[in-house]
């Protein structure tokens, strides 16, 4: 049996995190690489806030809108990329720390079924899209360690159904989605990668974990350059 452990501190995750971390990367799941047959160490599935959009021009080989990759120092990670290039950053730690306020002072609000209530006038909808996501991350991840069920935040928040997710979709084996491999070796051609270099961990659901996640999360270790690779998918 794989041994994984859900919402994994910043610190836990991260070399030396910032307030830039904690307002872009949100740790979701980590697992023991032996208890999976693959390697050793830990890994940590992570969403990116602000990923997605492949309109957006990141001049980064570090991360695009589909892909992150980390660097691996003993059980923890590096980002070894420019915080600046990533897409709605500039605003990210400002809203990261407003939305820390509203979520002491109306905790209870949300757990009553109170909807996170949009103002229109004054803010614009990334602002709205980001507290809230942050919030529903909060929120799954409090009542997750209070009752060890793993419920999406929105079922305490907006009264969303309250079935019990999955932790991740696969870990270990292979990945074998002939359609989902043509995209992703298309991707490492242009960062001058290679798909044989690269062992699939595993692959979770992002947004069972926060609105703000992807559809899809592949996690891949290249043993090589000690790194982690993300590649994300959305439907």
């Amino acid at each position: 049996m794989a041994n994984i452990r859900l919402f994994p501190t910043i610190e836990e995750v991260f070399v030396d995190p910032t307030s830039f971390h904690k307002a872009m990367f949100f740790p979701l799941l980590t697992v023991e690489l032996d208890s999976i047959n693959k390697g050793i160490g830990k890994v940590h599935f992570i969403t990116v806030y602000g990923n997605g959009d492949p309109e957006v021009e990141i001049l980064d080989g570090n991360f695009g809108y589909n892909f992150i990759k980390f660097k691996r120092i003993g059980d923890k990670y590096k980002f070894e990329g420019d915080f600046s290039q990533m897409p709605k950053f500039e605003k990210a730690v400002e809203w990261y720390h407003e939305a820390e306020i509203i979520y002491k002072e109306h905790k209870d609000k949300y757990l009553h079924k109170t909807e996170f209530v949009k103002n229109e006038d004054k803010r614009s909808f990334h602002y709205y899209y980001y507290i809230k996501g942050v919030i529903n991350y909060w929120l799954t991840r409090d009542m997750y360690l209070e009752t060890g069920k793993f419920i999406q935040g929105n079922s305490y928040s907006d009264g969303c159904s309250a079935h019990e997710r999955e932790i991740y979709e696969s870990l270990g084996g292979e990945y074998n989605d002939e359609y989902g491999l043509e995209y992703l070796e298309e991707l490492l051609d242009g960062l001058e990668g290679n798909i044989d270099s690269l062992n699939f961990v595993g692959s979770v659901t992002g947004y069972n974990y926060s609105e703000l996640g992807e559809d899809e999360i592949l996690l891949f270790v290249n043993e090589d350059k000690s790194e982690v690779f993300q590649y994300f998918c959305w439907s």
